[in-house]
């Protein structure tokens, strides 16, 4: 045997050795699994969810976060106080550092809002505070004052955003450095990997273990099989819903455990509430009992979902339980057909639009069929996003079919019915107009009473049951995929990567 046929024998047996469980050797790294990759992680331009996870969560910290239960906790700031309902005083924690050793101070907080309504930064969060901040004050190295335009309810989630170095941006290069005061310090970023290690000097102590890959694997069977060969700890919302449950089985539930709890992702169907096939309320109530929601989810998302009946999700303080639900009744969706005009000799016709994505025209196959049985004939047209997006947008649709990812203030409500919120300066693509509603959602944004907010939205949830611009279908469950050498993952109800930072990894597995 030659000393190179030798060296070629020892690097094979190597190489079998080496290609096990990848994650079990890694004993002090994290790997993550994403789907997409992040359209920026710089926070002054992050709105993908992904770009805004690994940016808000991971490598910055913002003043105040949305917790577990989704009510407002301190993050930066360890307290604040709120006067005469436009002024509020945030006082920060004195041992907070940026990655490069500068502490974090309340001129670095003042910079990152001031420099976010800068037109020169061109930041899409812009107009949220400009529409809303009058002034910012440095009391002293720990302490901010925001001096409103006018009572916002809505503004301490509206400043959930993460505060940037002041110096650093200043200085220039801060878009390639990013460097922040989060939990992890941004190593390396290329198109299929994103490299992070722990900060010692995080505040609320350094991470246990010391470094997190974030893996980008846009095919869902790679993603899947990379989950076999156990070369990923953690995926969040991140695989397909027929592979789920086979992690509940078999040689992979020995190695991993499924994490699945309600979400905040909204999925609806939205009308265009000018186009007379579908302005005639019991046509849409028809189709609201003509669909049998459930057995979608059971047979198109194996179960990941819960039924919904309004835009907030039962998980959120604010969703109001006495709203209408309309659960599958073609007897009744019959009835209110023959209201508007309809009868087996006199068929409603109607186009449902929708993107190209498989599993959306999927799902639209199935309401088709069962409208179908109620005497609906229903055409899907399908389009790629673009066009898609650009038809629903200037009101060229009767129905559609879409989705709000993240939805936690009701605030939202809104931007989604107010009536100056007409295309193209708003988001009612469904050009719903009514007066109370607008009375109800102006009221909603000024007051800061949380009680008396709940009252309010619970209003407009009731009376969008009934008028039923869109009609709720479900709010997708979060369903994260966990190895079992990871301890101390807690899902969060929109998906957050908020506990990643409170990871062990076991060194016995």
């Amino acid at each position: 045997m030659t000393l190179f046929t030798r060296f070629v024998l020892i690097l094979s047996i190597f190489t079998i050795f080496s290609c096990g469980d990848s994650t079990n050797n890694n004993k002090n790294t994290l790997t993550l699994g994403i789907e997409s990759k992040p359209k920026s992680l710089d926070p002054r331009y992050a709105t993908d969810a992904n770009g805004m996870r690994i940016s808000h969560h991971l490598i910055f910290s913002t003043l105040v976060q949305l917790g577990y239960d989704l009510k407002i906790v301190p993050e930066l700031a360890k307290s604040w106080e709120i006067k005469d309902n436009k002024t509020y005083i945030f006082h920060l924690r004195d041992n907070v550092f940026f990655h490069n050793g500068d502490k974090l101070l309340a001129s670095d907080v003042r910079f990152t809002f001031e420099h976010l309504m800068d037109p020169k930064t061109k930041s899409p969060f812009a107009g949220t505070y400009k529409g809303i901040i009058d002034e910012i004050i440095v009391i002293d190295d720990y302490t901010v004052k925001f001096v409103l335009k006018k009572p916002v309810a809505s503004f301490l989630t509206s400043i959930i955003m993460p505060v940037l170095p002041e110096k650093v941006v200043k200085k220039g290069g801060f878009a390639k450095e990013l460097i922040g005061s989060g939990p992890f310090k941004l190593i390396k970023k290329l198109p299929t990997e994103i490299s992070l290690t722990s900060f010692d000097k995080y505040y609320d102590g350094k991470p246990e273990f010391e470094n997190l890959k974030v893996k980008v694997i846009k095919d869902d069977n790679t993603r899947f099989l990379k989950m076999k060969k156990g070369e990923l700890d953690v995926v969040v919302n991140a695989l397909p819903m027929n592979r789920v449950n086979k992690f509940k089985e078999g040689d992979l539930a020995k190695r991993y455990n499924v994490v699945e709890s309600p979400g905040v992702t909204y999925q609806y169907l939205a009308f265009n509430m000018n186009h007379p096939s579908v302005s005639n309320p019991d046509i849409r109530k028809a189709i609201a009992y003509g669909i049998d929601v459930k057995e979608i989810i059971k047979y198109r998302l194996d179960g990941h979902a819960i039924l919904s009946k309004s835009l907030i999700s039962p998980v959120n303080f604010f969703h109001d339980k006495s709203s209408k639900m309309y659960n599958y009744n073609p007897p009744k969706a019959i009835e209110h057909l023959n209201k508007a005009g309809f009868s087996p000799d006199k068929k409603l016709k109607l186009e449902l639009k929708t993107s190209n994505n498989a599993q959306v025209v999927g799902i639209a196959r199935i309401i088709q069929a069962q409208l179908a049985k109620i005497g609906i004939e229903l055409k899907i047209t399908s389009y790629e996003w673009g066009t898609f997006y650009g038809d629903i947008k200037s009101g060229n649709f009767q129905f559609t079919s879409m989705r709000w990812v993240g939805v936690t203030e009701p605030d939202f409500y809104y931007d989604l019915f107010h009536s100056n919120q007409l295309p193209p300066k708003g988001r009612n693509r469904g050009r719903y107009v009514n007066k109370e509603i607008d009375k109800l959602v102006e009221k909603g944004r000024i007051t800061l009473s949380t009680p008396d907010r709940k009252l309010i939205y619970g209003k407009v949830q009731k009376i969008l049951s009934n008028d039923l611009p869109y009609i709720s279908l479900w709010h997708m469950n979060n369903v994260s995929i966990v190895h079992k050498r990871v301890s101390g993952y807690k899902s969060h109800p929109t998906g957050a990567y908020l506990s990643l930072k409170n990871i062990v990894l076991r060194k016995d597995l």
